[in-house]
C-alpha cells in the first residue's frame, strides 16, 4: 500500500514536470507561429503594396501616353489600395530592428504616390508635356531605384524571420513528440497505478486521479483514450472546448458519434493500424459548427500486461491557423501571379546562372513561348544570342549588386518594340545575389510621341517648312561650313505684299491657303540642297549655299518675283499678290555670325519695301 502511494507520487510529480514543460513549448510555439503568421502578413502586404504601386504607375502612363480618362479608374483603385495598403503596412511597425527600413519603403512610395497624383492634375489642367516630363525624369526612377534595395533587404529579413521559425518549429516538434510521448508513458503508468489504487480502494489513488486529470485538462491538445471496441473512455477539457460537449459526455461514444461518419471512414484506416499494435502519425481534417480544422494527430496502443492491444491514446494539436495561414499565403501567391500575367509588361525571374524560374505570360505573347515550357532553361536559349548578348552585360551588372535601367530596342516574332527594362539584384541579407528580377516595359508608344515631339519643335505647323529654331541650327552650320571652305552663301528674308489686306478681306482661312501656296513656289524656285524656313506670319526665309558669286543670289531672287507674276488660283479664287526680298550676301569671311547676316537681309527686305515693293534690294557683308 505504501509502495503504491510513493510510486503514485513520482508519477505525478513526472507527469506535472513534463505537462509543465509541455505546456511552456506550447506556449512558445503559438507565440512563433503567431509571429509567423504576422510575418507572411507582412510579405503578403509588401507584395500588394508593389503591385498596388506599379498598377498605379500603369494607369498613370496609360492615361499620360493616350489621354484617355478610361486609364483612370484602374489607376484610382490601384491608388486606394496603395493607400490600404500603407495603413496596413504603418500598423505593423512593432519589430525594432526592421522599423527603420519599412518606415523608409513607406516614404519612397507615398513620395511616388504624390508625383503620380502631380503628374496627373497637371495633365487634367492642361499641362501635359510637364506632366510627361515628370513621369520620364530621373527623380521618379531614383526613388524606385532605392524602393527594391530597401523592399528587398526587409523582404529578405522577414523571410529569414519565418523560415528560422519554420525551423524552430520543426525542431521543436521532434523534441515535443519525445516529450509527449514520455508524457503519455507516464500517463500510463500513472493510470494503471491509479486504477491499482482504486481497486485497493485508495482514497489518496482517487485524489491523485483527480491532479492527473487536471493536468490533462490543461494540457493544449486533445488527449482521448478509446478501448478495444474504440469508444472513448477518457476525454480531456480541451474536447471539450472545441465540440463544446462536456468529456464525459462523449464518454462510450466512437469517432463517428463525436465527429461524424465522413471523419469516422477516414480515421478507420489508421485505428486499424494503431490496434494492430502501431504507433500513427497523421494529419486529418473535420467541419466542426461549421468550419473547417485540421488536425496533426498521434494514435499510440494501449498494451495490456499479456502484451495485447486493449486499447489507443490519442493526442490531437489542433493545426487549423496554421493550415488558413498557408492557404492564405497560397492564395497571395497565386493572385500575385494572376496580377503579373495580366500586366503589359514581361516580368521574370532569373537565378545566379541565368535561367530563367518565373515567367508571366507576355511572353507567350511577345516571343511566342508558353511560360511553363521555359522555366529552369538559360536565357540565351528562350529569346535567342543575338537579343542575349544585347542584354548580357546589363544582366552580368545586377548580378555584381546593382540595379540597372536601360532602354534596348528588340525585335521578336517580325515586331520591332522600344523596351525599357529593369534588372533588380535580389539582395539576400548577407549581402549575396542570388538571382535578378526582370521588367520589360513597350515604351514604343512614347519613343513614336517623343519623335513627334521633336520634329513638331522643329517644324512650321500650317507649311511643313522648318521654323526659326531649325533655320538657328541651319545657319549657324552654313556659316561654319562657308568660312571653312570659302565658300559664299546668301539669306533671302522674303514677306508678301498686301497680305493683310487679304488676310482681312478675305479671312484667315483664305490667309492660311495664300502662305501655303507661297511656301510651295518658293520651295519650286530653289535647289534641293537650299533652305526655305518659314519664320512667323507672312515672313519667310531662304537660306542658299555653296554660290560662286553674288549673281546667283540676286538670281534667285528674280526667279521668285517672276513666280509672283502668277495669280494665285484658290478654289474659285485668283489673287494677284507680289513678295518684297531683302538679300543679305555672305562671301565667306571669318567673324560675321547669323544674328548680322539676319539683320543684314532684314534691313535690305525693309528697303526693298519702302521703295514700293515687288523688288529685291541686295546688301553685302560690311
Amino acid at each position: 500500500m505504501g509502495a503504491g502511494v510513493t510510486l503514485l507520487l513520482i508519477a505525478l510529480l513526472a507527469m506535472a514536470a513534463v505537462t509543465g514543460l509541455l505546456a511552456l513549448r506550447a506556449q512558445q510555439a503559438v507565440a512563433m507561429v503567431e509571429r509567423q503568421h504576422q510575418v507572411s502578413e507582412q510579405l503578403r502586404g509588401l507584395n500588394q503594396l508593389m503591385i498596388a504601386l506599379l498598377n498605379a504607375e500603369t494607369g498613370q502612363r496609360g492615361f499620360l501616353l493616350t489621354r484617355r480618362d478610361a486609364y483612370l479608374r484602374p489607376h484610382a483603385e490601384a491608388v486606394h489600395e496603395l493607400d490600404h495598403r500603407l495603413d496596413e503596412l504603418s500598423r505593423m511597425l512593432t519589430v525594432p530592428s526592421q522599423q527603420a527600413r519599412l518606415t523608409r519603403v513607406l516614404e519612397l512610395v507615398r513620395d511616388k504616390r504624390e508625383e503620380l497624383k502631380r503628374s496627373i492634375e497637371l495633365s487634367r489642367e492642361g499641362a501635359h508635356e510637364k506632366a510627361l516630363a515628370i513621369m520620364l525624369s530621373d527623380r521618379g526612377k531614383s526613388d524606385m531605384d532605392s524602393l527594391p534595395s530597401e523592399l528587398g533587404v526587409l523582404m529578405a529579413a522577414l523571410r529569414d524571420e519565418r523560415s528560422g521559425l519554420a525551423a524552430d518549429l520543426a525542431a521543436d516538434a521532434g523534441t515535443t513528440r519525445l516529450i509527449l510521448l514520455l508524457g503519455l508513458s507516464l500517463l500510463a503508468v500513472f493510470a494503471t497505478l491509479a486504477l491499482w489504487q482504486v481497486l485497493r480502494g485508495s482514497a489518496k489513488l482517487r485524489e491523485a486521479e483527480g491532479r492527473l486529470r487536471r493536468i490533462a485538462n490543461h494540457v493544449p491538445m486533445l488527449i482521448t483514450q478509446f478501448d478495444r471496441q474504440r469508444r472513448i473512455i477518457f476525454a480531456n477539457e480541451q474536447v471539450r472546448r472545441l465540440y463544446d460537449i462536456a468529456p464525459h459526455d462523449v464518454l462510450g461514444k466512437t469517432v463517428g458519434a463525436v465527429r461524424g461518419p465522413d471523419a469516422d471512414a477516414a480515421l478507420q484506416p489508421f485505428m486499424d493500424r494503431v490496434m494492430s499494435g502501431e504507433a500513427v502519425r497523421f494529419e486529418s481534417q473535420s467541419e466542426i459548427k461549421g468550419r473547417l480544422h485540421y488536425f496533426a494527430q498521434h494514435y499510440v496502443p494501449d498494451l495490456g500486461p499479456d502484451g495485447r492491444t486493449r486499447g489507443f491514446f490519442s493526442v490531437t494539436l489542433d493545426i487549423t491557423e496554421r493550415k488558413e495561414s498557408e492557404a492564405r499565403a497560397s492564395a497571395s501567391e497565386r493572385r500575385l501571379a494572376v496580377i503579373a500575367d495580366a500586366l503589359p509588361g514581361l516580368i521574370a525571374y532569373l537565378d545566379q546562372d541565368l535561367r530563367l524560374r518565373y515567367a508571366n505570360a507576355t511572353f507567350h505573347e511577345w516571343l511566342g513561348v508558353a511560360p511553363a515550357a521555359v522555366i529552369g532553361r538559360p536565357l540565351a536559349e528562350v529569346i535567342g544570342p543575338d537579343l542575349f548578348a544585347q542584354r548580357e552585360p546589363h544582366l552580368r551588372t545586377a548580378l555584381g549588386g546593382r540595379r540597372v535601367q536601360v532602354e534596348l530596342s528588340s525585335e521578336a516574332l517580325g515586331q520591332l518594340r522600344h523596351l525599357q527594362n529593369d534588372y533588380i539584384p535580389d539582395l539576400q541579407a548577407d549581402g549575396r545575389v542570388v538571382g535578378i528580377f526582370a521588367l520589360s516595359t513597350d515604351v514604343t508608344t512614347i519613343k513614336r510621341a517623343q519623335l513627334q515631339l521633336a520634329d513638331m519643335a522643329r517644324t512650321d505647323a500650317l507649311t511643313g517648312l522648318p521654323n526659326r529654331r531649325e533655320l538657328d541650327q541651319r545657319l549657324a552650320l552654313a556659316l561654319v561650313r562657308a568660312q571653312r571652305e570659302g565658300w559664299k552663301l546668301a539669306l533671302l528674308f522674303l514677306d508678301l505684299d498686301r497680305f493683310k489686306a487679304i488676310n482681312d478681306e478675305r479671312g484667315h482661312a483664305v490667309g492660311d491657303a495664300v502662305l501655303q501656296a507661297f511656301a510651295r513656289r518658293l520651295q519650286a524656285c530653289v535647289r534641293a540642297t537650299d533652305t526655305v524656313v518659314r519664320l512667323a506670319g507672312d515672313e519667310f526665309v531662304i537660306l542658299v549655299e555653296g554660290l560662286n558669286e553674288a549673281g546667283d543670289a540676286t538670281a534667285v531672287a528674280e526667279k521668285i518675283l517672276q513666280a509672283m507674276e502668277e495669280p494665285m488660283v484658290l478654289g474659285s479664287l485668283r489673287l494677284d499678290a507680289a513678295a518684297s526680298i531683302g538679300v543679305a550676301l555672305h562671301e565667306g569671311q571669318a567673324g560675321q555670325t547669323a544674328e548680322q547676316l539676319l539683320a543684314q537681309a532684314d534691313a535690305a527686305l525693309y528697303e526693298a519695301k519702302r521703295a514700293g515693293g515687288q523688288r529685291y534690294v541686295l546688301r553685302s557683308a560690311v
